[in-house]
């Protein structure tokens, strides 16, 4: 956790168990420096200015180096105090350092520091618990002076007798007053050798110590004298319990930690002094009152945590990770913004940036608006696989309570009431409190599974909600269905059981009730589409579409592509089951308000032209078809009972079905059926999904019915539809005229013969429709492969396609508007473009005559202008696209830009010089827009509506911002199937593109990342060319250098070997500034891999690396980048012949840097994973990687593949157990504060595999790990 967003990362154990009064401040020369007192070199310093020895002298000798540079390969300080005290005796050299530290500070505070340190090592008397190797008093300064125990040698507090460490300890001496006729301090290493060598006492007393206490160093630097020996031989075997010690120092992560490790230290490392004690302050006042701390830290949580910084949102997390501040979070009045649930969840918080649709579309990024401080980079794929993760705090984790009746064989606890841990049932409690806000029901729909005593409580709350939102109870209601179903947790394969049942029992009682349970459709929920997937909503559920939260589906019983087989004596049965199953089905889609939703037609084979693709529904509605129709052969009073039944109100399955039932002689009378259809209402009748069903049910019984019932059903249907809602009132009679039209004509064109009256009317109703066609009514019943599926976009040209050309556009952007509930937006223009593209590109010169270019219209033709057009039609549209004005080309850059990329090359083939007339019109009005028409149409990353600050210079912005689609289209017209070496680029293209480099704003830069990203073919086919205009840009101190190394690594392709020749210096010095850009997505990793690729592939060649050359670039990286690059190792071995021995263990052992700074936590892990894929190569290249192995303790599970089979392969612990057992070994810690999650079950497997390793001292020293944890 840290306090301020540049201070150090304190761990969550060392502030517990600060807490508890357990930690004891250790406090070098750096706690005094701000007091005005000197370092340790300081005071050396100053006692050889004092006795000024004379040049030449060995003392002079040993110190001169120090003043040259403070390195630890200088002569130690306190060995030059010994050549001092040898010099000019103990007494006087002891005495000038009581004379120096006893001057009075000019410092502006004095103690500040020390009175910090005092507070945060409290114990719970109020006593501090401080060890000190300083001789000032400084921290016997302040109001309680005089009141504070102070311990100097030898009287130390005896620990083994279970005396207390209040107050001061001077581990080295007190200072004494400058006339004291002696000054016992241990400043030479002769002192030294007494108090941790020959004596002993400060080494028996730092033993006790650190058995009985957590202690953290302060003021120190690792290579300090007092350090040295402190430390000496504490981790000498590099198990000693890294938790148990602490030391703060200045530096980078990475080189502090490495330069701590070996001394059995946990480093916490700071950037600078400042950030420390900024830092020690405010961990001060959380010392001085925890609950008041814990209060405030919970307070903040009632704001949105996308408006406060990764650390904030650290120190709610910390807070979250005890059980008092977990139920502080829970009884918290008003309560925490429930958007914390996205923070708490791992998964959410680092799930993958998501965005919108179109132009503009808004970005969103998880990881800025969710993320802790101390969270690891991006996590990949296989990072994920190999068990990486962050902390998730809706898990159990270490120090969680695990309560036995949980785990019972029997005796289960009642669902809904199981025991849990008590930290996450007051998560769950703040849960079911916030259960109204939408973020908490798009958080519950996207989990897998809930806890049962979750739902049971979000339950109870909804109960008693009264005034709940009715949208809220809705979704919530369909949530919590999902979840409490059992099938949605597990891949169903439940058919495959029932089949075997069926098989050897038959259709008995207990295999229908199976089969009941089985064949139940269930609420099936996905995550949202778009920006939603990973963007919870923000607004109100009166303001919320259902897509924004959830994808509700229904999943019907999966019989796999088999055939169930039904015999004739269990036909009733099961027909009876699966029409309950399309019941439930249709309970759940009038739950779900799915307003169009059509079935497989009941005749299919009759008048169709083309497939149909259907939705899941499909499969049971067709199996119910099939068995009512043997249904109605062997028992037709059965089946008429069923279909009586039959709701013809049910918009989704049982109209059709009641019309398909009513078709069939052997069930109804004709005139039961005439007067059946003729009782369905208006909206039933005129359902469009079971036109096919209504009209065939009409025509194979029509000669049945009495003239009187033919009259009805005539007038009924020239009557027509209501009014459907979304046509005007002066519409509304043409299209209802229309409708009935087509109705009747089709039953007359099928030998249906009406009476006098209606003919007539037929007649004259057609008689007044324009430009009519008989095949309009045919039409109305042909089924041409239809898509059914949710509801999305309308593209039917129905409301413009007969209307007169000059009101094309007018009627289409009426029809464009859509009602904010509705799910489906209608675009029949898109649908005239391609019906009849003619008429479409008319009615949009009609409109641009009135200075009208409606963008959405012109964007439909620009996209969806069928291909097969005759070439006058073509040109035509070429030519308007070459006279749109400017601005208007402004509006629709990104469409053109997309379209000149995809288009160009036809075009040119087509008319090369209509087309190089298009694209210069195009780039022209682009570039009249300046910078901001040039800017890409990537959204930006938002996080609590503040834009996060993301370069912009990147290939991921070019392709899409218009300039950038604009240079793609112009390499794609690259003359020539296949380019050869040399060809060049044709000038034109050239004049162009530098065009497009000089472009104002962002447009430059993604010309020129569009150009480095086809770098390699470049030198390959124009080299001058290249050499001369665009490898310059990668130059560092280049301005276009950011977008031209974007786009070339964005290529992923490995430097060309002669291209690498030429480029190599800049490769060199790649790291550390390729780490330096906020780019949207980390090429470091594609540097990494390049120059191992030049290492591995071109060793010592010109366009390849030498050894020296692999371990500077190896040094320069970061530890995530050296990381990755230890992954791709692990490819090249196992995509190459003999490529562990050949090439990873040979860069291993040859090139890789050697200091221990580079062996942290991060390259064990990943050094794991590389062992992870070596198959029979793990014993050969495990011994080039131990030596770069040490022990780290991690929440991550590394060893998944040591313990389980993969590809059909053993464990690697099974094949190899005794390499895998000294693995094992030299990561774990001696001291564990929690178990690694696959140690128990390694262990088990070497004990199995290869019983002789149990008595082996590696495997003593883990198993008893295992069993004290």
């Amino acid at each position: 956790m840290r306090f301020f967003s540049d201070g150090p990362s304190i761990p969550d154990l060392l502030l517990e168990r600060c807490d508890a009064g357990r930690v004891v401040f250790l406090c070098g020369a750096g706690v005094s420096f701000n007091s005005g007192m000197p370092t340790f070199l300081g005071l050396t310093e100053h006692v050889i200015n004092f006795f000024d020895p004379p040049e030449g002298s060995e003392i002079m000798k040993a110190f001169d180096p120090w003043r040259a540079d403070a390195t630890a390969a200088n002569v130690p300080l306190d060995q030059i105090f010994n050549l001092l005290h040898q010099e000019y005796g103990r007494d006087e050299v002891n005495a000038l350092v009581t004379e120096r530290l006893s001057v009075p500070s000019t410092a502006a505070t004095i103690g500040h520091e020390h009175s910090l340190v005092k507070r945060i090592s409290s114990n719970q008397s109020g006593l501090p618990q401080i060890v000190t190797t300083n001789f000032d008093h400084l921290f016997e300064l302040g109001d309680e002076a005089g009141s504070i125990p102070a311990h100097i040698p030898p009287a130390f507090p005896d620990l083994a007798f279970g005396s207390p460490i209040d107050g001061i300890t001077y581990l080295h001496g007190r200072l004494v007053a400058p006339d004291a006729t002696q000054h016992p301090y241990v400043l030479s290493s002769a002192d030294f050798g007494r108090a941790y060598l020959s004596e002993a006492w400060a080494t028996k007393f730092i033993s006790g110590l650190l058995e009985r206490y957590t202690v953290v160093l302060v003021g120190y630097q690792a290579e300090d004298p007092p350090v040295k020996y402190l430390l000496q031989g504490l981790n000498h075997d590099g198990q000693f319990d890294r938790t148990r010690l602490y030391a703060f120092d200045r530096g980078e992560p990475e080189e502090i930690e490495a330069k701590w490790r070996d001394r059995g230290v946990t480093a916490i490392a700071y950037q600078d002094h400042g950030h420390l004690w900024q830092s020690m302050e405010a961990w001060a006042d959380r010392a001085d009152d925890p609950r008041a701390w814990r209060s405030r830290v919970v307070a903040s949580a009632q704001r949105d945590p996308k408006e406060i910084s990764p650390h904030e949102r650290g120190q709610v997390a910390h807070v979250l990770r005890s059980v008092p501040g977990a139920k502080a979070f829970a009884d918290a009045e008003p309560s925490p913004h429930p958007e914390w649930v996205c923070v708490l969840d791992a998964f959410v918080r680092n799930a993958k940036k998501c965005s919108g649709y179109g132009e503009d579309a808004e970005e969103f990024d998880p990881v800025q608006a969710y993320g802790l401080d101390d969270d690891l980079g991006p996590i990949s794929d296989e990072d994920f696989r190999r068990g990486t993760r962050n902390d998730n705090l809706l898990e159990w984790r270490s120090g969680d309570y695990n309560p036995p009746d949980f785990h019972r064989l029997g005796g289960r606890q009642l669902e809904g009431h199981e025991a849990m841990p008590t930290r996450l049932w007051h998560l769950v409690r703040w849960i079911g409190k916030s259960f109204q806000a939408p973020v908490i029901a798009w958080w519950a729909a996207r989990q897998l599974g809930l806890h049962p005593r979750l739902i049971d409580h979000i339950a109870w709350h909804l109960d008693q909600a009264k005034g709940a939102d009715r949208n809220c109870r809705q979704i919530w209601n369909l949530i919590l269905e999902h979840h409490r179903d059992p099938r949605n947790r597990r891949w169903n394969g439940r058919w495959y059981d029932l089949k075997k049942r069926i098989a050897e029992e038959g259709w008995v009682s207990s295999v229908l009730r199976d089969f009941h349970q089985a064949a139940q459709p269930c609420l099936n929920i996905k995550r949202p589409m778009g920006l939603h997937e990973n963007k919870p909503p923000t607004l109100e559920w009166g303001e919320l579409r259902i897509d924004e939260i959830a994808q509700f589906e229904i999943k019907y019983f999966e019989r796999h592509n088999e055939d169930l087989v039904v015999p004739d004596e269990a036909l009733p049965a099961v027909f009876h089951l699966l029409e309950n199953q399309l019941t439930t089905a249709a309970g759940i889609l009038s739950d779900l308000s799915v307003s169009y939703f059509t079935t497989p037609t009941c005749y299919p084979d009759r008048e169709t032209d083309g497939g149909e693709h259907y939705h899941d529904s499909a499969e049971p509605f067709l199996l119910l078809i099939e068995l009512f129709d043997r249904i109605v052969a062997l028992a037709p009073q059965r089946a008429m009972a069923h279909a009586m039944l039959w709701d013809e109100g049910d918009e989704y399955f049982f109209r059709k079905l009641k019309l398909y039932a009513l078709s069939k002689p052997d069930l109804f009378d004709a005139n039961d059926a005439a007067e059946i259809i003729s009782m369905f209402d208006q909206t039933a009748f005129w359902d469009t999904n079971v036109v096919r069903e209504l009209l065939f049910a009409l025509v194979d019984r029509w000669d049945e019915f009495t003239d009187e019932n033919k009259e009805v059903i005539a007038e009924r249907i020239l009557a027509g539809p209501d009014n459907m809602g979304h046509w005007s009132e002066e519409e509304y009679p043409s299209f209802r005229d229309r409708i009935a039209a087509r109705y009747g004509r089709y039953l007359q064109l099928n030998g249906c013969k009406l009476t006098d009256a209606p003919a007539t009317r037929l007649a004259e109703i057609i008689a007044r429709i324009p430009d009519w066609n008989d095949g309009w009514a045919t039409s109305t019943v042909m089924m041409s492969g239809s898509h059914v599926g949710w509801v999305g976009t309308d593209e039917a040209p129905d409301a413009v396609i007969d209307i007169p050309v000059n009101e094309v556009v007018a009627r289409a952007k009426e029809d464009l508007k859509r009602d904010f509930g509705s799910f489906t937006e209608r675009r029949p223009f898109t649908g005239l473009v391609r019906a009849n593209p003619r008429k479409a590109l008319s009615a949009l010169a009609i409109a641009g005559k009135a200075d009208d270019f409606p963008q959405a219209f012109w964007s439909a033709i620009i996209n969806e202008l069928p291909s097969d057009i005759a070439p006058r039609l073509r040109r035509v549209f070429l030519h308007r696209l070459a006279r749109l004005p400017h601005p208007i080309v402004v509006e629709l850059r990104h469409t053109l830009g997309r379209w000149l990329e995809q288009n160009l090359v036809g075009m040119l083939e087509f008319d090369d010089v209509l087309a190089w007339t298009v694209f210069d019109h195009v780039v022209d009005g682009i570039l009249s827009g300046g910078a901001d028409a040039a800017a890409s149409g990537r959204g930006e990353v938002r996080m609590g509506g503040e834009v996060i600050e993301r370069s912009r210079r990147t290939y991921g912005h070019a392709i899409n911002g218009p300039l950038g689609m604009c240079a793609e289209a112009l390499f794609h017209a690259v003359p020539g199937e296949k380019q050869e070496a040399g060809s060049l680029v044709p000038d034109h293209i050239k004049a162009r593109l530098e065009r497009l480099f000089a472009a104002p704003g962002e447009g430059s830069d993604h010309a020129v990342s569009i150009a480095t990203s086809k770098l390699n073919w470049l030198m390959y086919i124009d080299p001058d060319w290249t050499q001369e205009r665009l490898i310059p840009l990668l130059a560092y101190d280049h301005p276009a250098s950011e977008p031209a190394w974007n786009g070339f690594l964005h290529s992923g392709r490995v430097p060309w070997t002669a291209l690498a020749e030429i480029i190599k210096p800049l490769m060199l010095d790649l790291f550390p500034w390729v780490e330096e850009f906020s780019w949207d997505r980390d090429l470091s990793k594609v540097a990494a891999q390049w120059l191992g690729f030049m290492r591995v592939f071109h060793p010592d060649e010109p366009g390849g690396l030498t050894k020296a050359e692999m371990r500077s670039v190896l040094r320069a990286m970061s530890d995530d980048s050296r990381n990755r690059f230890t992954f791709w190792l692990g490819r090249v071995g196992q995509g190459n012949d003999d490529g562990w021995i050949k090439y990873v263990v040979s860069l291993v052992n040859e090139d890789w840097p050697r200091e221990r700074q580079y062996r942290t936590s991060g390259s064990v892990r990943a050094w794991i994973g590389l062992l992870d894929d070596t198959g029979d190569n793990f014993p050969v290249v495990y011994e080039a990687v131990k030596k770069f192995l040490v022990p780290i303790e991690t929440d991550d599970h590394p060893f998944y593949r040591f313990t389980r089979e993969v590809n059909e392969e053993e464990p690697i612990t099974t094949r190899f157990p005794t390499e895998t057992l000294d693995l094992i070994h030299r990561v774990t810690p001696n001291v564990l504060s929690r178990l690694p999650y696959e140690l128990p079950k390694i262990l088990a497997l070497i004990a199995e595999t290869e019983p002789s390793l149990t008595s082996d001292y590696r495997y003593l020293r883990l198993i008893d790990l295992v069993e004290r944890c």
